[in-house]
């Protein structure tokens, strides 16, 4: 009986450790999908809009969505990274 359950141990412990963790952003993968989630994830409920470029950083996002709808992808993350960047803490001045 011990010997099944450690086998079922080890088992689990190498799925575990050949899986890959997905954090939900992952930079140039040439998607966007991941960026916007990210984008999203951190301004819900008001998060970050204390940020002094918060508005500006909507701005950018939008324009990053009309990339990404464009079929523009690599723009898009361009643009969803400034948009990100602008939330981020410590927050940039400009």
């Amino acid at each position: 009986m011990k010997a099944i359950a450690l086998l079922v141990s080890l088992l689990a412990l190498t799925v575990a450790c050949s899986s890959t963790a997905e954090a939900g952003h992952s930079r140039g993968n040439s998607t966007c999908n991941d960026d916007a989630v990210h984008y999203q994830n951190m301004i819900v409920n008001g998060k970050r809009s204390d940020a002094p470029l918060y508005n500006k950083s909507k701005e950018t996002r939008d324009l990053a969505i009309e990339e990404k709808v464009q079929g523009n992808w690599e723009k898009c993350e361009e643009l969803m990274e400034e948009a990100l960047r602008m939330i981020r803490k410590p927050y940039p001045s400009e």
